[in-house]
């Protein structure tokens, strides 16, 4: 089993982290399981991550606790600004991780299973980054964005996840100029990040064939 763990990729802990946050949050409502379920889903990325940086510098052990710490907090305080200020940081602590696996990405010399899953890794931060700005939104004005019920992570996830990939199905709109902001950014960032990564991919690849 041990041995098992050590053949697999670092960043795909990551990765199961990240798909369990996106689909696991429909499951613990479907069940009703929502009163721990989103201090669960953030911590269980903060964690893997972790795990999953090949190398770790102070600065990025110090923004992990920082994010896990907040995350942990923010669930006994019923203080507006407090969560706020929270969502904000740890929005800011994803992006940073985001660069640092671009990092890794533009640094490495082959293309590899471990610069692949780095790469999905990456564009799916971008998704949890979007719903955390989206979140912080909904926190500030409730009719921000048009849901048609009461919105719960699971929405907010899906809204922020199509906008990512510019599906836009429409069932889900934005309505303050300020959510129609984060809507642009969310399609440009999504279209950026694949055009780079793979753009650096293929590069590698053509340098590795020569």
């Amino acid at each position: 089993m041990i041995s098992f763990m050590k053949s697999v990729p670092k960043p795909t802990y990551l990765l199961i982290s990240i798909l369990i946050f996106i689909f696991g949050s429909f499951i613990f409502e479907y069940y009703q399981v929502t009163n721990y379920s989103t201090i669960i889903l953030y911590s269980l990325i903060f964690i893997s991550t972790y795990f999953s940086m090949e190398k770790k510098s102070n600065v990025m052990k110090a923004l992990l606790f920082i994010g896990l710490f907040l995350n942990l907090f923010i669930f006994v305080s019923s203080n507006k600004y407090l969560q706020l200020s929270v969502l904000l940081i740890s929005a800011l602590i994803f992006t940073f991780i985001a660069f640092v696996l671009i990092g890794q990405i533009a640094k490495s010399k082959k293309v590899n299973s471990y610069i692949l899953i780095e790469a999905i890794n990456g564009y799916l931060l971008i998704g949890i980054i979007i719903t955390l700005l989206n979140s912080l939104l909904l926190l500030t004005d409730n009719n921000a964005i048009n849901f048609t019920t009461k919105p719960n992570l699971s929405d907010i996830i899906y809204y922020s996840y199509i906008n990512l990939t510019s599906i836009g199905f429409g069932d889900i709109v934005p309505k303050a100029q300020f959510a129609k902001k984060i809507s642009i950014f969310t399609g440009i960032s999504g279209q950026l990040y694949l055009a780079i990564i793979i753009a650096l991919i293929v590069g590698k690849l053509n340098t590795s064939k020569q």
